[in-house]
């Protein structure tokens, strides 16, 4: 940003910082000889004077009033000046002006030091040092003060810029805000509608008494729900674009269970799921194959028997993650081949697993079965 400004100084600002330097390194020379030319060094600390106190007759009151303000006033401006510095050493490519700073610090030390010469004249007459003192003092004030008003106008612009700057970053942060509201809604409407097919695959199996048409609609009706339930997780979320999986298993886990319940055989649950953020183009298909793996569990595994499916979800290296679904039920027939099989349920499996490139396997235990997926997760999605 100081770049900006640097060739488009005017003359007497240029003039004006060519005499702010001047004034730096005569300063800098005189201080160097003062202290190598011990003729100098005397006449400057000459004491040949009345201590300032006598001025204020010795009294105590009045001399300490003095000394008291004009110290707090000198380290004031000493601590100032130190802030300014610090802030021009850390900011001195950045901060436009920066040799203005430089210019106040320098004044700023100036009016410091004519405090400090006031407290000590007090009792050590070195008037002499304190005229000089005086005389940096009057050259940095006027150094800065024909510098300070030829600045006002790229100032000005600097404001200017910022305060474009900044409506142009709240209407951006507008209207990200109104594309987030929209893509909300568009989740909500999504979902709202699946939701209805639901309600219309529900309601078309209470109108049949054939026990294999029902067992397809409610097949068909949690297929249809466990893409439902990705949008409504969307849209609840403060992420529009990913979803914590391990809690939407567990909601999809649930609400299956409550769709298989049966009077005759309690099945009980257990889950342990990892936290793994999964974009909505992968939670959708392992949304579906989930939903298959526990209606399988519930209609092959356990059948109007009472047991247990466990649910797990856990990371694996290289932003892996494997999900299994583990019952102790009747196991799986020893002459069933899951890669030729003509049954929807693991057709659709095996078709997603490919989708998301991941690898299944149906693994028979004893008691039970354990049905294993692995797959990848984007690696800036994975937490």
């Amino acid at each position: 940003m100081s770049l900006l400004f640097r060739d488009r100084l005017p003359l007497h600002v240029a003039v004006s910082k060519r005499c702010l330097h001047l004034i730096l390194t005569a300063s800098l020379v005189a201080v160097g000889f003062v202290f190598l030319s011990p003729p100098l060094s005397r006449k400057l600390l000459t004491t040949s004077f009345l201590p300032h106190a006598f001025c204020y007759l010795r009294n105590p009151p009045l001399i300490w009033t003095h000394v008291i303000s004009d110290a707090l006033i000198g380290f004031a401006y000493l601590a100032i000046s130190i802030t300014l510095g610090y802030l021009i050493y850390r900011t001195r490519r950045d901060i436009p002006f920066h040799w203005m700073f430089l210019a106040f610090g320098l004044f700023i030390v100036a009016c410091g030091g004519t405090h400090i010469m006031e407290v000590i004249t007090v009792w050590i007459p070195v008037y002499v040092l304190s005229a000089t003192v005086k005389v940096f003092t009057a050259l940095a004030s006027v150094t800065t003060a024909a510098i300070l008003p030829f600045t006002v106008a790229g100032t000005l612009e600097l404001v200017q810029q910022a305060k474009i700057t900044h409506e142009a970053t709240a209407r951006l942060r507008a209207s990200e805000e109104r594309k987030g509201a929209l893509l909300r809604e568009v989740h909500h409407r999504v979902k709202n509608n699946l939701a209805v097919i639901c309600s219309i695959f529900y309601l078309q199996s209470t109108h049949t008494q054939e026990r294999q048409a029902i067992e397809i609609f409610r097949d068909m009706e949690n297929r249809v729900h466990s893409m439902a339930l990705v949008h409504e997780s969307l849209y609840s979320s403060e992420n529009l674009a990913c979803i914590d999986f391990g809690e939407y298993a567990q909601h999809l886990a649930k609400d299956i269970l409550a769709s298989h319940a049966s009077p005759e055989a309690s099945v009980r649950l257990t889950t342990e799921l990892e936290k793994v953020t999964m974009a909505v183009d992968l939670a959708l298909p392992c949304g579906m194959i989930l939903n298959e793996l526990i209606s399988n569990a519930f209609k092959h595994g356990l059948p109007n028997v009472s047991g247990e499916i466990k649910l797990t979800l856990r990371k694996a290296p290289e932003g892996k993650c494997t999900l299994t679904v583990e019952d102790n039920g009747v196991g799986i027939p020893s002459d069933l081949d899951i890669n030729n099989s003509r049954s929807l349920g693991l057709r659709l499996v095996r078709l997603l697993t490919r989708q998301i490139r991941g690898s299944f396997e149906l693994i028979g235990s004893n008691p039970g079965t354990i049905a294993n997926l692995q797959f990848a997760v984007e690696r800036n999605d994975y937490a």
